[in-house]
C-alpha cells in the first residue's frame, strides 16, 4: 500500500541535486525571470574541469579543497576517494556544501582545526582573497595538513583581469611563487600552467545569445562552443590566460625542481 507512496518521495528526492524552485526569480525592478546565468560561466568551467582532469591522473587516496564554498568543485570529484573534506569560513556556503553533497565531509572552521592530513590539497581561487599578513600562516596551514609526497594545488586569477572589488591581488606567476617561497611553508612549485584565453568570437556570442534583453542557449551551437574553448582556449599564456594554476610539493617529496 505505502510502496507508490515511498517512490514518489523518491522520485522528489532525486529532483534536489539543485534547488530549482529558486530558478524562477523577480529582478530588483520587478521583471520576472525564469532563468540564472553565470556570465564567465565557460571561463569557469574551463579552469574548474582542467583541475578535476589533474586529480584523476593523481589518483589521491584523500583530498582536501580549503575555501570550497558550495561544495561544487569537491563534490564533483570521484566518489572513489575515500576522503573528501572541504572547509570554508561561511557557515552559509557550508550549509549549502552539505545539502548538495552529502557524501563528502564538510566543516565551517578555519583549515588549521582540520586533524587529517591529505594526498592533495587544493586552494582554488582563495589566495586572493587572503590579506597579505596572513599569506604565510596560510601556507603553512596547507603544508602541515599534506602527507609527505602530497600535492597542493593553487589556482588564481592572473593580472590580465581586472582586478575585482573583492580581491587584495591578482597574480603574475613571479608573485605567486614569490609569496610561497618567503611564506617559510616548506612548499614550492614544482609546475605552472595558465588557463583560459577569452576566444576572439566571445563578443559575438555575448552581443547575439546573451544581452541586457535576452538570454539564448542553442544547444548545438553551446556544445561546439564548449568543445573549441576546450581544446583551443583551455592553455594560454601569461599574456592572455586568466588563471594561473600552480601545483606545490613538500620538501620531503621530491627533489626541489631548477
Amino acid at each position: 500500500m505505502n510502496q507508490p507512496c515511498k517512490n514518489k518521495i523518491q522520485i522528489q528526492n532525486l529532483q534536489y541535486e539543485f534547488p530549482y524552485h529558486y530558478i524562477p526569480h523577480f529582478h530588483l525592478n520587478g521583471t520576472p525571470s525564469l532563468i540564472r546565468k553565470l556570465t564567465w560561466g565557460f571561463d569557469y568551467l574551463c579552469y574548474q574541469n582542467h583541475i578535476k582532469e589533474k586529480v584523476l591522473l593523481m589518483s589521491p587516496e584523500s583530498v582536501l579543497e580549503v575555501g570550497c564554498g558550495d561544495g561544487y568543485f569537491i563534490g564533483g570529484l570521484s566518489s572513489a576517494i575515500s576522503l573528501r573534506v572541504g572547509v570554508d569560513l561561511s557557515a552559509k556556503a557550508i550549509a549549502f556544501a552539505k545539502a548538495f553533497h552529502p557524501d563528502c565531509t564538510f566543516y565551517c572552521c578555519d583549515t588549521g582545526e582540520v586533524k587529517e592530513q591529505f594526498d592533495i590539497i587544493f586552494a582554488i581561487e582563495v589566495l586572493e582573497h587572503i590579506h597579505e599578513l596572513d599569506l604565510n600562516r596560510f601556507f603553512c596551514t596547507l603544508a602541515n595538513r599534506l602527507k609527505n609526497d602530497g600535492k597542493v594545488v593553487i589556482s588564481v586569477p592572473s593580472t590580465v583581469v581586472q582586478l575585482n572589488e573583492k580581491h587584495y591581488r591578482h597574480y603574475t606567476s613571479e608573485l605567486l611563487k614569490q609569496h610561497i617561497d618567503q611564506s617559510g611553508s616548506g612548499l614550492y612549485v614544482i609546475d605552472i600552467e595558465y588557463i583560459y584565453s577569452n576566444p576572439w568570437w566571445f563578443r559575438f556570442f555575448k552581443l547575439f545569445f546573451d544581452n541586457r534583453l535576452f538570454s539564448l542557449e542553442v544547444k548545438p551551437f553551446m556544445k561546439l562552443a564548449w568543445r573549441q574553448i576546450w581544446h583551443h582556449y583551455r592553455f594560454a599564456n601569461e599574456k592572455n590566460g586568466y588563471h594561473i594554476v600552480a601545483t606545490l610539493t613538500n620538501c620531503h617529496s621530491e627533489n626541489k625542481s631548477q
